[in-house]
């Protein structure tokens, strides 16, 4: 990872630290991108209503 640019969601998921917290916790990769996939759809409905 480049140290001048922002990590992807991918990139943080596959870090060991987050890995071993999210197994401590019992919470899935799959379920933290779903949920940011909720988020970023729930946020452009907003903006495609005032678009309209």
């Amino acid at each position: 990872m480049d140290r001048n640019t922002t990590p992807t969601l991918s990139e943080l998921l596959a870090d060991p630290i987050v890995i071993a917290v999210m197994a401590r916790d019992g919470i899935s990769a799959d379920s933290i991108q779903q949920l940011f996939e909720r988020l970023r759809r729930s946020r452009r409905v907003p903006e495609q209503r005032l678009a309209a």
